[in-house]
This record gives C-alpha cells, sequence and structure tokens, in this order.
C-alpha cells in the first residue's frame, strides 16, 4: 500500500509538473498594461480550466506558483513578478476554484469566492461605487461633478457569484467527462468565467493593499476597462481549452477526481 501510494504521488507531482510549464507559456504573454503601477495583464488565465480538470486544488495553486516564479525570470517575459511576489494568488484561487467545481464542491467553492469579495469590501483602500474619485472636470466645467455609475464596482463579480449558485455548475463536472463539444465548451467558459473573476478581484485586493490610498484615484479606469479584459480571457479560455481537453479525455477519467 505504501508503494502504491508513493507511485501515485509520484504520478500527481509529474503531472504538476507539466501543467505548471503549461502555464508559463502563457503567464509570458501580455494582454494589457497594468494600470496605476508597472507591469502587464498576461495570458495566463486562459489555461486554468485545464489545470482545474487534471490537478485537486492543492496541487493546482502548486502548479500556479511554479509556473509564476519561473515565468518570472524567462527574458523578455510579461509575467514579471508584482505586489512583492504575491500575484501568484490571484492564478491560484483561479485555478483552486476550478477545480473545486470540476469535483462537486460547490459549497467551498461558493465560500472561497464570498471571502474574496468581502476582503475587497472591507479593504479601505477600495471602492464599491467609483464615482467619488472620478477626476474633476477642466474650465471652465469644473463645477459639473459625475455622478457614479448607478452599477457597483464589482458588477461582474457579482453575475459570476450568480452563475457560480446557479444550475449551471451543479454537474458541470459531467460535461468535462462525458459532454458533447457543445457541451464541454460552454463548461469551460462557465468555469473560466468564474475563475478569471476571483483572479482579477483577489489582485484588486493586492493592488489596494500594496499601493494604499493612491489606489482610489485608479478605480474608475479599472472600471471601464477590466470586463473587456475579462472577456478577452474567458474566450481564449474556450478556444484553447475545449480542443485540449477534447484531445485528453481518458486522461481526464483517470485523473480528474483522484483526490477530492
Amino acid at each position: 500500500m505504501q508503494i502504491r501510494q508513493s507511485r501515485f504521488d509520484t504520478k500527481r507531482i509529474t503531472l504538476t509538473a507539466s501543467l505548471a510549464a503549461l502555464y508559463i507559456i502563457p503567464r509570458t504573454i501580455p494582454l494589457d498594461r497594468l494600470i496605476g503601477i508597472s507591469g502587464a495583464i498576461t495570458f495566463s488565465g486562459i489555461v486554468t480550466p485545464v489545470l482545474g480538470v487534471f490537478l485537486a486544488p492543492s496541487y493546482g495553486i502548486l502548479a500556479v506558483f511554479l509556473g509564476t516564479m519561473i515565468a518570472a525570470f524567462i527574458p523578455g517575459s510579461a509575467g514579471t513578478l508584482k505586489f512583492g511576489g504575491l500575484d501568484f494568488l490571484g492564478g491560484a484561487l483561479n485555478v483552486a476554484l476550478i477545480s473545486l467545481l470540476i469535483r462537486g464542491r460547490r459549497t467551498e467553492a461558493t465560500l472561497t469566492y464570498v471571502a474574496t469579495l468581502g476582503l475587497f469590501i472591507i479593504n479601505p483602500n477600495t471602492e464599491i461605487f467609483v464615482g467619488a474619485n472620478l477626476p474633476n472636470l477642466p474650465p471652465p466645467f469644473q463645477w459639473l461633478r459625475l455622478p457614479s455609475p448607478p452599477v457597483p464596482y464589482l458588477w461582474l463579480h457579482l453575475v459570476a457569484l450568480s452563475v457560480l449558485v446557479s444550475p449551471l455548475t451543479r454537474n458541470v463536472q459531467d460535461s468535462f467527462v462525458f459532454g458533447a463539444r457543445k457541451d464541454l465548451a460552454k463548461a469551460v467558459l462557465v468555469v473560466a468565467f468564474i475563475g478569471t473573476m476571483i483572479e482579477h478581484v483577489t489582485g484588486g485586493i493586492l493592488f489596494a493593499s500594496v499601493v494604499g490610498a493612491g489606489a482610489l484615484r485608479f478605480w474608475p479606469a479599472i472600471f471601464l476597462v477590466y470586463p473587456l479584459e475579462r472577456a478577452i480571457i474567458v474566450l481564449g479560455a474556450v478556444l484553447v481549452c475545449t480542443p485540449l481537453l477534447l484531445a485528453s479525455r481518458d486522461l481526464i477519467a483517470r485523473y480528474r477526481l483522484q483526490e477530492k
């Protein structure tokens, strides 16, 4: 029994290392410049559904950590370390949440998501509505003050939370193992959307914590840009992960639920 467990762990570690290498590739490719600090948002989120399918949450976090650290030291990589090296946390939560969903652990996934949103809300350097820090207009219009947008900064994160607790995630794991291409693509879209939104709000927490009160003036610009960035990542995930997972059905059946 001990020998079997050792072999089993060796296989999982090897798979983790292989998927960490896969994570490195899009981690080096820039998607957009970060607002308020130097660095770039990368395409790493387009492969997180693959990691979430094959790796249990703990191994998924390890794969993201390794991939993030290695990508940071590749010459010309867009994945330079930010927030004192803690920027791996966003991708780690992304993969962990997807892994939980695919293993049928919706309650844990939901609690993780809600707790992360709560940390964002209670941070003194974040905003619920961004209008308070919209810039003043130039003369002779300085007397005008633009109101806050009628939707909260976290509006898309709340949409993702609604999807998370909806029937769309109830049996999502079956689509990865048995579903036709259309069902698999839909499942990838669902988990990639939820995953990228928890990654984004985690980045917001780190940004607010590191930059401090100076972060307040950047939320209006981030509010306008982040939905487009997240849409590109989700679309990329569907285009990249769907054919990869279709070609890996036998491996999925073997590794998908090895560790609850």
